[in-house]
């Protein structure tokens, strides 16, 4: 697959907010299954502000029903995001490449010209590069969260680790 566009691919939404709560609760679930209890509400509060939901939890103030906000919820939500926006971008420039063969023998069709000869369908799948480099843009957004490294680390592994197995 090529390298993905500076430009982020905008999904709509309320898909990008299925794909994020997704990969999230996976990634919530194995690093820390007692929070899965207040997963969705912390979602739909990420959700609608995300960034008082983080303040908030900078603050290390406790939430409407009394649990600390020491939740690694908000962190995961965030940094998923950021890769969910990322592989989005990389497999919009993936199936760019991939569709061009496809319109070329659509308008030969279309012109009424032979094709000279079949072209296969390549599977869109992630090389291990590309895996290294959703790992790195975890890392990095965990880090900028104010994630200590190790803990950082280990969410990047279960996010990259969760989509190989996917």
């Amino acid at each position: 697959m090529p390298v993905p566009s500076a430009d982020s691919v905008p999904l709509p939404p309320a898909e990008e907010q299925d794909l994020v709560r997704a990969l999230a609760a996976s990634v919530v679930g194995n690093l820390s299954p007692d929070e899965l209890d207040v997963f969705d509400e912390t979602a739909e509060e990420f959700f609608a502000d995300p960034d008082e939901v983080l303040r908030t939890r900078d603050k290390d103030e406790a939430v409407g029903f009394g649990l600390e906000l020491a939740l690694i919820t908000p962190v995961v939500l965030a940094v998923v995001t950021s890769v969910v926006r990322f592989l989005a971008s990389l497999l919009a420039d993936a199936m760019q490449e991939t569709a061009r063969p496809a319109v070329v023998r659509t308008l030969r069709r279309v012109l009424r010209i032979r094709e000279g000869g079949a072209t296969a369908q390549a599977e869109v799948s992630l090389d291990a590069d590309q895996l290294r480099r959703v790992h790195e843009v975890a890392m990095n957004r965990a880090m900028s969260l104010g994630l200590p490294e190790d803990r950082a680390r280990l969410l990047a592994d279960s996010i990259a680790g969760g989509i190989v197995v996917a």
